[in-house]
């Protein structure tokens, strides 16, 4: 029996996590972020960057999704678990879609276009992480209604890496992000609503995107309706 096929499809999912994230974090310490920077510019190290995400997470996501409910059954699911998936699954594209329609120092486009403001708006006064939120969320969704191993490993590590990849980002751009961006953290938070409950933010919600709020509540609807077919259901 060789190596792969001694590690099984749960021994793979949690391999190329650990290469996916593992890189992910190498790549952007500081040490290592410079050097390649230096060598190859920022275009190019942003380059190599996502080349080495896509090279690892594509595998990660055709393993799992070639070896659906793989592993041990772990509990029975639920109707009430369905719909509690369906509530966060609806939360997290709202708060992904607002993410990306709203401005942030902490983004690779401000890195590139030196464009950054220390003024945070909309999801980011919640949290300064609405994408790796988001990626939790729908992570934990997951895990709420798929009772195997498999899934588990996988939709659970989107939560895990969600939570260390901020905390990562948030040392690294403090240390080498201009004054904005440590201006910006200071008045934000990592966890959700900490910033708001703490006093150093307010909701404001007439500052979220209209059209993103739409275009999350479509997506929804549209996945929802179709996920049967593109994903598969539990057992599909």
């Amino acid at each position: 029996m060789s190596l792969v096929e001694a590690l099984g499809v749960d021994g793979k999912i949690a391999i190329w996590w650990l290469l996916f994230g593992g890189t992910h974090i190498l790549g952007s310490t500081v040490p290592v972020r410079g050097f390649l920077i230096r060598t190859l510019g920022l275009r190019g190290f942003k380059s190599l960057y996502s080349l080495v995400a896509f090279a690892t997470f594509i595998p990660l996501g055709y393993t799992y999704f070639t070896n659906k409910h793989a592993g041990a059954f772990l509990f029975e699911p639920s109707v009430a678990g369905l719909y509690l998936t369906q509530g966060l699954m609806l939360v997290a594209l709202v708060i992904l879609l607002q993410g990306l329609a709203t401005p942030s120092p902490l983004t690779t486009l401000s890195e590139m276009t030196g464009r950054y403001t220390s003024e945070p708006r909309g999801i980011f006064r919640v949290t300064r992480h609405p994408q790796n939120l988001g990626f939790g969320l729908l992570g934990v969704a997951h895990c709420v209604s798929l009772p195997f191993v498999g899934d588990w490993l996988f939709f659970g590590g989107f939560a895990v890496y969600g939570v260390l990849s901020a905390v990562h980002q948030d040392r690294r751009t403090r240390a080498t992000g201009p004054e904005a961006v440590g201006e910006f953290q200071a008045r934000t938070s990592l966890f959700p609503f900490a910033a708001i409950l703490s006093g150093k933010q307010r909701l404001a919600p007439r500052e979220y995107s209209l059209p993103a709020l739409v275009g999350a509540v479509v997506a929804f609807v549209v996945i929802r309706a179709f996920h049967a077919q593109l994903f598969g259901g539990f057992g599909g």
